[in-house]
C-alpha cells in the first residue's frame, strides 16, 4: 500500500468529480476543465518525448489502479452529461494505455 502516496492526487481528483457530480458548481468545473487540460496536455507530451515518459513511469502504483480511476472518472462525467470532458478523459486514458502498453513491450 505504499503506492498510495504516489497515487493520492489521483484519489482526490476522483473525489472532487465525484462531489461535482452531486453538487455542480462553476468554479469547481473551471478547476476540472484546467486540471483535464493540464493532465491531458502532459500526456501527449510525455508521449512524443520518452525522457518525460521514463520520468513519469516512476510510479509503483499498480496499472489497474490507474485504469479504474480513469473508467469511474468517465463514468461520472458521462452520467452528469458532461460529455467533453468525458471525451477528455478517454483520450487520457487511451494515452496511458499506449505508454504502458509500450513500456510492457519494452520489457519483455
Amino acid at each position: 500500500m505504499a503506492w498510495l502516496k504516489d497515487a493520492y492526487l489521483d484519489v482526490i481528483v476522483l473525489l472532487l468529480i465525484a462531489v461535482f457530480a452531486v453538487y455542480t458548481n462553476n468554479i469547481l468545473e473551471v478547476v476540472l476543465w484546467v486540471y483535464t487540460g493540464l493532465l491531458l496536455l502532459s500526456k501527449v507530451i510525455a508521449f512524443f518525448m520518452p525522457a518525460l515518459q521514463k520520468k513519469a513511469d516512476q510510479t509503483e502504483a499498480p496499472p489497474l489502479f490507474y485504469h479504474l480511476i480513469y473508467a469511474l472518472t468517465i463514468a461520472i462525467f458521462l452520467y452528469i452529461a458532461k460529455y467533453y470532458l468525458a471525451i477528455a478523459w478517454a483520450l487520457i486514458w487511451l494515452a496511458s494505455f499506449i505508454s504502458s502498453a509500450k513500456k510492457s513491450k519494452k520489457k519483455s
